[in-house]
This record gives structure tokens, C-alpha cells and sequence, in this order.
């Protein structure tokens, strides 16, 4: 008599792959290669999280907590290059009084992001 304790391979093999599967429809780590600004470029890639929910979708780089929320993976993709931007100008301001995360962000930031 077979125990049921451990199933044939091909049966875990299928459990596997179905929640690889669902998994990788809900979450994409994306390569970010460009900022769409005329200002800035990147000198190399960000990898951001695309998350979809129940409204549309979710793009963040969590390093310095940034993200934007939209109806389409593009849209979101676009407003967290905004928002990306935004925070590297605000950044660099020159009276800016940055505390330890700001200053951690703006490294970062920099190290990522030139001037064209």
C-alpha cells in the first residue's frame, strides 16, 4: 500500500509550477532602464517591484520608498519615474536639511541617476 505522505514527483512538480504561476502574476521585479525625462538618464538599471491588485497596478523601488499606483502597468510605470525624479530634485536642493534616510536616499539617488 502507497502512503499518500509523499506524492509522485510529477504531482509536486504541477503544485509547483501553479504557484510559481500565480505568484509571478501578481509580482514583477522590472528593469527600470530609463527615467523618461529630458533631464535625467540613468547610468544603470533600477529594479522596481510591479504589483497588481484589485484597482491596477503598483510600481515601487523600495530602496527610497517610492511608488505610484495607476490603472495600467504603464501608468504606473511612468508616474513612478515622476516620482523618482521628484524626489532626486527635492533632494538636491540646496537648503535641503536631509536627515540620515533622506541623505541614504540621495546617494542612492545619485549613484543611479546623471545629468544629460
Amino acid at each position: 500500500m502507497e502512503s499518500q505522505v509523499n506524492p509522485p514527483k510529477e504531482d509536486l512538480r504541477k503544485w509547483s509550477r501553479q504557484i510559481v504561476n500565480e505568484i509571478r502574476s501578481d509580482f514583477r521585479i522590472v528593469p527600470l532602464n530609463g527615467l523618461k525625462s529630458e533631464r535625467y538618464v540613468l547610468s544603470k538599471p533600477i529594479l522596481i517591484l510591479l504589483e497588481k491588485d484589485d484597482d491596477g497596478y503598483i510600481a515601487s523601488w523600495d530602496d527610497v520608498e517610492a511608488f505610484h499606483t495607476a490603472e495600467t502597468e504603464y501608468e504606473a510605470i511612468n508616474g513612478l519615474c515622476e516620482e523618482i525624479v521628484n524626489l532626486y530634485e527635492d533632494l538636491c536642493e540646496p537648503n535641503a536639511e536631509l536627515g540620515p534616510l533622506p541623505r541614504k536616499w540621495l546617494l542612492l539617488l545619485q549613484d543611479h541617476i546623471q545629468t544629460r
